[in-house]
């Protein structure tokens, strides 16, 4: 097998509209593994893994080659996302319910008890405040509970101390934007 250099998202896309079947390889080898973790920790095995991300990965190919995909975001973020769902779909259908789904019920009834629309509506602002990047980082950490690991790979960061760091300093930076904003006694009276 001959040498196959690496392609960044725009590549990829205008490969895949040639047909190259390659980038379909390598679009399934740069999504496998936070698709694995992701389906192992929610009840899958590996099978699983590997027909969920061959779905999504065809699922992708196919819209890129109708010029059906609007792109706004990584592609390993959309391969993602699409193989969540499929995974997602599938145990609701299959009737094992992972426990996943009672734990986002759960933590559903205890943030409507604990937020008010006026609190969800200022996280909101206050992440719109940030940069993509550490709007996305956050997103992946706090609200979908990823780890360090995955989230370097799905960051396209070289290690999780990256992550950590970058997490670490997107937080900062919310929080700064938060304080130039608000108060102490805009929240709580003296």
């Amino acid at each position: 097998m001959p040498f196959y250099k690496k392609l960044n998202d725009e590549q990829l896309v205008s490969a895949i509209k040639s047909g190259d079947r390659q980038a379909l390889l390598q679009l399934y080898r740069d999504n496998y593994m936070s698709v694995r973790n992701y389906i192992s920790k929610n009840n899958g095995r590996q099978e699983d893994a590997e027909d969920i991300l061959q779905d999504a990965c065809v699922a992708v190919w196919e819209k890129i080659r109708n010029n059906s995909l609007e792109l706004n975001a990584r592609l390993t973020t959309l391969v993602f996302a699409i193989s969540k769902n499929l995974w997602l779909k599938r145990l609701r259908k299959d009737s094992r319910q992972s426990p996943l789904s009672d734990v986002i019920s759960e933590t559903y009834s205890e943030e409507s008890d604990l937020f008010d629309s006026q609190d969800l509506q200022l996280v909101v602002k206050m992440m719109n405040s940030l940069g993509e990047k550490c709007r996305m980082l956050l997103k992946l950490f706090y609200f979908d509970r990823r780890d360090m690991k995955e989230i370097a790979q799905i960051m396209e960061y070289n290690h999780a101390d990256t992550a950590k760091a970058k997490k670490h300093q997107c937080f900062k930076q919310l929080q700064e934007n938060f304080l130039s904003v608000y108060k102490k006694s805009d929240f709580w009276e003296n």
